[in-house]
């Protein structure tokens, strides 16, 4: 092979490989727009107050990935939008048992009310008779 010839083989090769590793990857369009539907479900249904750790990683993991989709790095773009709706599906599940939880306090708190004042009552007397009234007989006119 002729000096040329390998110095163009190395060259197109060279192009080759920075074309491969510059390309973007597919847009993560589909990822981020998951992540993004999945934490502002879990922020209207009160992971604050039951999840905020889970809540606070999905959200700055998703703010990272949407600075990569900006910047093209579709791949580290992809997998922060992934970790964030994973984040934010945590955070819903948190969130949902917090919420059971707390309705199931208070149908035994309602049962043990029902059932002390059922107790409560069962062990009053009932109340006294009215003395019968005097009867006399009736009266024809």
């Amino acid at each position: 092979m002729s000096m040329i010839r390998q110095v163009g083989v190395a060259a197109a090769a060279t192009l080759l490989v920075a074309a491969v590793s510059c390309s973007s990857g597919p847009k993560p369009t589909a990822d981020l727009a998951e992540a993004h539907t999945l934490v502002s479900q879990a922020e209207q249904s009160g992971a604050q107050q039951f999840a905020s750790i889970n809540l606070e990683a999905a959200r700055s993991e998703l703010r990272e990935a949407d600075q990569d989709a900006a910047t093209d790095k579709p791949v580290l773009a992809t997998r922060l939008a992934q970790e964030a709706s994973v984040d934010a599906e945590l955070a819903l599940a948190r969130t949902r048992s917090a919420k059971a939880e707390q309705a199931l306090q208070q149908v035994n708190s309602g049962t043990a009310t029902l059932r002390s004042e059922s107790e409560r009552q069962s062990n009053t007397p009932p109340p006294p008779m009215p003395p019968p009234a005097a009867s006399q007989p009736p009266q024809f006119q």
